[in-house]
């Protein structure tokens, strides 16, 4: 019988394969980049390892409901998912602007399987460093 962190790990798994990488095959980044921090941060978005409130709200106890695991850092209601997080949340669309090249007319997937990886991986710390530094204010 399938305990519950088994089942976690299963949709981890899911996701990873119908999004992230479906064809499973090794990932370029991990060999091109020599940053730790650039590989980290591209990591913990392929692999769900990172406190966006979709992630985190499975850790709760009692699981905060999927519906109400939205983002605290816009005013838009939306699931903090990846998506929201890296291409739709206004609070960040000055960071995103930097990165014109990256983030124009993209999805996730496209997102995550582009072969600029250090710049892939300068945005997504530059994300996750404002987004720390937003909570960190509000607390």
């Amino acid at each position: 019988m399938w305990c519950e962190k088994d089942l976690a790990d299963k949709r981890k798994l899911s996701y990873y394969k119908k999004v992230i990488n479906p064809t499973l095959e090794d990932q370029n980044y991990l060999s091109i980049l020599t940053s730790s921090k650039k590989k980290i941060n591209i990591e913990k978005i392929r692999t769900n390892s990172h406190e966006l409130h979709s992630e985190t709200g499975h850790w709760a106890v009692p699981k905060t409901p999927w519906m109400e695991r939205i983002c605290h850092i816009c005013e838009n209601t939306n699931i903090e998912d990846e998506n929201h997080f890296l291409l739709e949340c206004p609070a960040y669309n000055h960071i995103r602007s930097q990165f014109h090249n990256l983030c124009y007319n993209t999805d996730l997937p496209s997102l995550l399987q582009r072969q600029n990886y250090s710049e892939l991986g300068r945005l997504l710390y530059k994300l996750f460093e404002h987004r720390n530094k937003i909570l960190n204010q509000n607390k």
